[in-house]
């Protein structure tokens, strides 16, 4: 089931959702990336791979996602700038826990935290936590950018078997 793969608990919306997105191909990694990156636990690595398998260009496919879910995840740091706390924890359904977990790893390693923004469940309270400390927002593109870029190109050279030519 593609919804699995996406890694969202809906299945039923997560197929129409998939489904919807795969016929629009590289505008459809983009907003599927933007949605991963904002608001939908589903995991933008699975609709890479479906993309990936459906033949399109694996370096048009690496530049609609790497423009699409760091624009998703502006939308958590910038909630977070313009909201309280307990309010974009709600909305957002990240645990108390998670967030303080999250500012500890900001207090040690600043905006750079952002570059972990990838990581399923812990990368958006990074964003929030960034938003909330109000980090300069062009060190956090960059970072956050970085990051995901170095995300999916792992993904992409892992599809395409460059993984195995760089360590042979």
């Amino acid at each position: 089931c593609v919804a699995y793969v996406a890694g969202c608990c809906n299945y039923r919306i997560m197929d129409w959702l998939v489904d919807f997105l795969s016929g629009y191909g590289y505008l459809g990694m983009g907003i599927g990336a933007f949605i991963a990156g904002s608001v939908l636990p589903m995991a933008s690595e699975g609709l890479l791979l479906l993309f990936l398998g459906m033949g399109l260009n694996p370096l048009g496919l690496l530049i609609s996602a790497t423009i699409g879910n760091p624009l998703g995840g502006f939308s958590c740091y910038y909630t977070a700038r313009l909201a309280k706390r307990e309010w974009v924890e709600r909305l957002f359904n990240v645990s108390h826990k998670r967030m303080e977990r999250a500012r500890r790893i900001v207090q040690r390693v600043g905006v750079w935290a952002a570059f972990l923004s990838f990581v399923p469940l812990l990368g958006t309270a990074i964003l929030l936590i960034l938003g909330f400390m109000r980090v300069n927002p062009l060190k956090f593109a960059f970072t956050m950018t970085l990051g995901k870029f170095a995300r999916y190109l792992i993904v992409v050279l892992s599809y395409t078997g460059a993984v195995e030519l760089l360590f042979k």
